[in-house]
């Protein structure tokens, strides 16, 4: 299977970064094609999406030239299995998680369908800290027609036993896809 790994994070070593190692590494050891970009710790190589407004009735995106261009979205077009990976912030997903989907405005019609997906989610809270988190992913995967096949939601990951078996879960989960 040919996966794509999104993660938002620009802490290194994250939690949420620990989760997107372990099921990479899952992954990669039942077989799966990987490919990551740690968006959160690259964001000097791409730009947020822009926008012409002149155009009435429609927006028109103005595709920069950037990693994003030419290197995720070529991988995400091809892709079997998108991961989105976030650390909670301010009960959302990351800033640079969210300027990477948002550049799939251009690519549309072409990511709708035909793809899984799993969410890897981790942060302080309690889980009732990441409703607005999980509702943001369910209305995108949704959108997206983006067939969500599982997550991992390590709530509480300051507590170093808790995170620890988060960080199994999100293992198992990657040496389950095939």
């Amino acid at each position: 299977m040919k996966i794509v790994m999104l993660t938002g994070s620009p802490h290194h070593p994250g939690t949420s970064e620990q989760l997107a190692d372990a099921f990479e590494k899952g992954a990669v050891e039942a077989g799966n094609e990987v490919y990551r970009f740690d968006a959160g710790r690259r964001t000097d190589e791409f730009s947020p999406i822009k926008l012409e407004d002149n155009h009435p009735g429609a927006e028109v995106a103005i595709e920069p030239n950037d990693i994003v261009t030419n290197e995720v979205m070529p991988k995400l077009l091809d892709a079997d299995l998108v991961v989105l990976v976030s650390s909670l912030y301010y009960y959302g997903i990351n800033a640079a998680l969210k300027a990477v989907i948002d550049r799939f405005y251009n690519y549309n019609h072409e990511l709708h369908g035909d793809k899984k997906s799993i969410t890897l989610v981790s942060g302080y809270g309690q889980e009732d800290a990441f409703a607005s988190l999980n509702l943001y992913f369910d209305q995108l995967l949704k959108y997206m027609r983006w067939e969500h096949v599982g997550s991992v939601l390590a709530a509480d990951s300051w507590n170093d036993a808790k995170l620890a078996k988060h960080v199994d879960e999100a293992y198992r989960l990657g040496k389950s896809v095939k």
